[in-house]
């Protein structure tokens, strides 16, 4: 039976599909957004009990080897962390979907074991690249890769079962073959699959690119996940297949190109994924029992190449030679770049970014500010009485409280965010598109994270804290000072934190009454704002829409004109006052009481979010119909004229106004 390639869509809506539970997404959720608690964590995981049950058992077996039993989840998440618990809830929910009865059940068997085994793997080669902080999103990441091939078992059954059994040795024949009967392969539907849950995009990247064709992928966090994911794939033949010789062969080669691994560093690595099978196996329920260990199978594949003859083998290896030459040339050149941008904007000590790279990052942030109106937040993390700490107990373990310091804030900020060391024992974080009440929540978190972690020196536990300051900047001004006042601002209210005792947070706002009126406005004028307020979106889901959500340039001048807010000649002169002062648009206008608070609040919050992509968007992800969509959006409309009708009467003096006018100047 064959299928043309218009039939992918329809293979997507398919009800069969695989599923991943509400709680599960809405844990992916909260994990991405920092104004989200560990209380949520708790209380979303105990909205279903078995998971919770699931999870406190998990907690309380070899796979964490905690030294005392955990007796709750409030215990359980903050010592198993917000994003294995995530990765938990996500691997018990694909295991039912794969452990499936029925004629195809010993293939859904050996889908789910190998799915487990590229975790493992993953998992297990975070510690053997400099990576234990990314340890769970690998796992999560190596657990997924294949989700397309379960996909394609629950839809296309019995016509899928051939194309597995003419499987050759190369993973990549599998795609070739799919594509030739289908029309597409596994990896298209997984990727699509994982966009529809919303997954990060880099996960997405690393799925559709685990075969190890890498042309097309510019985003470096994706590029390192898809190098880790091919390794992890070939893993899995090597476990899995029933030719490990080819597996091993490809491996040796991989893991020395891409991670300059010896054969000795290759049997280690090995070696602990079989460790990771096994516990993991047991809490995923993935029969591994059959699985040959690391060393047997080292073995059988040492004799399978040797037992080839020289012709075979190089014949049998000149094409793959040839296609992974100029890949591997090129992924190692990329791999000392990588070195050398590592060492230029990272920290050695806790893998976090350097002060050259975050001085950057704050003004290139600070323009993207000025351009949408967009807040963002600071702060400043700095280890109390750290010089005691070294004084007292050495500086390698004053090194440890830094490393485990720079994971806690990596564990706890977005994805979006910037963190970084800034110098000794002081550490950053710019918060991207912050609100003044998420920002104190994130810096609260961090103080409280670092207070609660248990830091063992011999047979001591040693207390170590820190004073946080926090400054929010909303509507930032084009001004050559304003990234050194910020950091100056975070920079006072940390030495305000150690003035009032230490182990607390002090924050700081450097916006101006008027703009945290206006910021307040923007916020209240926005679509996406409306839509959660009355509840007809889940704030989750709309701060996962809006997050992707970036409008196209809107110029304030041509939305004010088209309002009748502004006339022709009021423009010009703003525009005329704008190019000699560089001020913004809004500020100019404002000044001149040439429009209300409210009126400017509605043109950034315009500015700020095209609600034409948010409709479309929210249509996409089967949150509304086309027609509840225009509908609520027309609703929304009137409203907002009616509050603005009340606030300030509509200018009447307006005439039509050249195209040319709002060309060449905002």
């Amino acid at each position: 039976m064959a299928y043309p390639n218009s039939s992918l869509d329809k293979i997507l809506k398919s009800p069969q599909l695989p599923s991943v539970p509400a709680v599960a997404i809405k844990l992916l959720d909260l994990v991405q957004n920092f104004d989200s608690s560990t209380q949520d964590i708790v209380e979303t995981v105990k909205s279903d009990p078995a998971l919770a049950a699931k999870i406190l058992r998990s907690a309380n077996s070899s796979y964490f080897s905690f030294h005392s039993d955990i007796r709750s989840l409030e215990q359980a998440v903050p010592l198993i962390g917000r994003t294995v618990i995530t990765t938990l809830a996500l691997s018990f929910s694909l295991s039912s979907e794969a452990m499936t009865d029925g004629p195809l059940s010993e293939h859904y068997k050996q889908y789910w074991l190998r799915s487990v085994v590229q975790a493992s793997a993953a998992e297990a080669l975070a510690g053997f690249i400099n990576r234990k902080s990314m340890s769970s999103e690998l796992f999560m990441t190596g657990l997924l890769i294949d989700i397309g091939q379960l996909a394609m078992l629950r839809v296309l059954r019995e016509d899928y079962i051939p194309v597995i059994d003419q499987l050759e040795e190369d993973a990549a024949s599998l795609e070739v073959r799919e594509k030739l009967v289908f029309g597409f392969n596994h990896t298209d539907i997984g990727t699509q699959l994982m966009q529809q849950w919303k997954f990060p995009e880099a996960m997405c990247d690393a799925t559709r690119h685990h075969h190890g064709i890498l042309t097309d992928v510019t985003n470096e966090e994706s590029l390192e996940l898809a190098r880790v994911t091919m390794i992890a794939s070939c893993v899995g033949d090597y476990f899995c297949s029933d030719a490990p010789g080819a597996a091993l062969s490809e491996l040796r080669e991989l893991t020395a190109a891409l991670f300059h691994f010896s054969e000795e560093t290759l049997s280690e690595f090995l070696n602990k994924t079989e460790e990771r099978i096994q516990v993991s196996a047991e809490i995923l329920s993935a029969n591994a029992d059959d699985l040959p260990g690391a060393a047997e199978l080292m073995s059988q594949a040492c004799e399978e190449l040797a037992a080839i003859s020289i012709a075979q083998h190089q014949q049998t290896q000149e094409t793959l030679v040839q296609h992974r030459r100029s890949e591997i040339e090129r992924q190692d050149l990329e791999s000392q770049n990588r070195q050398l941008r590592e060492q230029a904007f990272c920290d050695p000590l806790t893998s976090l970014y350097n002060r050259r790279y975050f001085d950057e990052s704050i003004q290139k942030e600070i323009d993207r500010s000025c351009r949408r109106g967009n807040p963002i937040g600071v702060l400043f993390v700095d280890v109390d009485r750290f010089k005691r700490i070294n004084d007292t107990y050495g500086h390698q373990f004053g090194d440890t409280v830094l490393a485990r310091l720079g994971a806690i804030i990596l564990k706890n900020v977005r994805t979006a965010d910037i963190a970084a060391r800034y110098g000794g024992e002081e550490f950053v974080v710019l918060a991207v598109d912050a609100s003044e009440t998420g920002l104190s929540v994130l810096a609260e978190r961090i103080r409280q994270s670092v207070e609660t972690e248990t830091f063992n020196h011999e047979k001591s536990v040693i207390p170590v804290t820190v004073s946080v300051g926090a400054t929010f900047v909303s509507l930032c001004r084009r001004d050559q000072n304003i990234s050194a006042r910020i950091l100056e601002s975070a920079d006072a209210a940390m030495y305000e934190s150690k003035r009032r005792g230490r182990n607390c947070v002090t924050t700081n706002s450097m916006a101006t009454e008027i703009e945290r009126r206006i910021s307040q406005l923007v916020v209240e004028n926005r679509f996406s704002y409306w839509l959660v307020q009355r509840r007809i979106i889940d704030g989750a889901d709309m701060f996962e829409i809006a997050q992707s959500s970036r409008p196209a340039e809107v110029r304030l001048g041509e939305s004010a004109y088209s309002k009748e807010w502004l006339n022709k000649g009021d423009v010009q002169k703003i525009l005329d006052i704008q190019e000699s002062t560089a001020e913004r648009f809004g500020a100019v206008a404002q000044r001149l009481n040439l429009l209300t608070e409210q009126q400017l609040a509605v043109l950034l919050a315009e500015q700020a979010e095209c609600s034409d992509i948010l409709k479309e968007q929210l249509i996409d992800a089967g949150l509304v119909s086309i027609q509840e969509a225009e509908a609520l959006f027309s609703q929304f409309l009137h409203e907002r004229e009616q509050r603005l009708e009340m606030a300030v009467p509509r200018h009447t003096t307006a005439t039509n106004a050249p195209a040319s006018l709002f060309v060449k100047r905002r």
